[in-house]
């Protein structure tokens, strides 16, 4: 009996040995892993979605800094482009005060074409002849104005009586009787520059012959030709009109004057 209760204690420790042996393996392993994390409902989403509002702030900022950046980058570009418009309209200005006259071009107006020789040539053909068609000198010869007898002769050398004024004077034209309503035709031809009524030779038309020489016929009326216009020599220019108080008693007549250079001269050395 003792033999058998022996081998049944010795058997129980074994047993206890091993359990202990179990258990301390088990609390090891246990001891050694790493204990697992309990998650709390929506903590990890918190902490998931926590970094987002700061990532949303900061894009927030940056759209905003951005747009910012480009809102003032525009006005300084408005601001540059103004003071550009500025200094180039004083630049413009200034050209263009200092431009001649000639060089400035309208803005909005096509550049003309520069002429071409034929054109220069042209033009210049009709501006000699024009010229050339007016010339007058000392040689040319002109047609009588108006029939009739010259009743005071051109005289500044020497002073002539005037019966209506009853006195002695020099005279710088002449002075041809002829009838009222007689016509007056151009004694050579030429450019009428003037018409205009004078108290002592009445309705007076002035007429450029060409280098530097006028002809001058008064006591006019109904005059046919107006001031610009081109006449041919023997063309009706108007008709004899009623004498001025200066010429009452020498009667109706017609004054004619040759000027050179604004001074008279003998229209009879130039009548054929």
């Amino acid at each position: 009996m003792r033999k058998n209760q022996k081998g049944f204690l010795i058997a129980l420790c074994l047993c206890m040995l091993s359990i202990s042996g179990i258990f301390g393996v088990y609390q090891y392993q246990k001891g050694s892993a790493p204990e697992p994390k309990t998650e709390v409902p929506g903590q990890n989403s918190q902490v998931a979605e926590r970094p987002e509002p700061e990532k949303e702030a900061a894009n927030s900022s940056g759209t905003v800094a951005q747009a910012d950046t480009e809102e003032e980058e525009a006005e300084q570009a408005k601001i540059d482009t103004e003071e550009d418009i500025y200094k180039i309209g004083e630049a413009e200005l200034a050209r263009t005060e200092d431009a001649p006259a000639d060089e400035i071009i309208a803005e909005g107006e096509p550049e003309q074409e520069a002429p071409t020789d034929e054109e220069t040539e042209e033009e210049s053909v009709e501006t000699v002849g024009e010229t050339g068609e007016l010339a007058f000198s000392e040689s040319s010869r002109i047609l009588w104005p108006v029939d009739g007898d010259v009743i005071l002769n051109y005289s500044m050398d020497k002073s002539i009586y005037f019966s209506t004024l009853n006195q002695y004077k020099y005279h710088p034209a002449i002075v041809i009787s002829a009838a009222v309503g007689s016509e007056v035709q151009c004694a050579a031809r030429g450019r009428v520059s003037d018409i205009k009524v004078n108290e002592e030779t009445g309705t007076t038309v002035f007429m450029e012959l060409g280098d530097g020489y006028e002809a001058v016929y008064g006591q006019l009326k109904e005059v046919a030709v107006e001031e610009g216009d081109i006449v041919e020599a023997g063309t009706l220019i108007g008709y004899v009109s009623e004498p001025t108080k200066y010429y009452t008693l020498e009667g109706s007549n017609l004054y004619f004057q040759l000027l050179k250079k604004h001074k008279p001269v003998d229209p009879m050395g130039f009548i054929e």
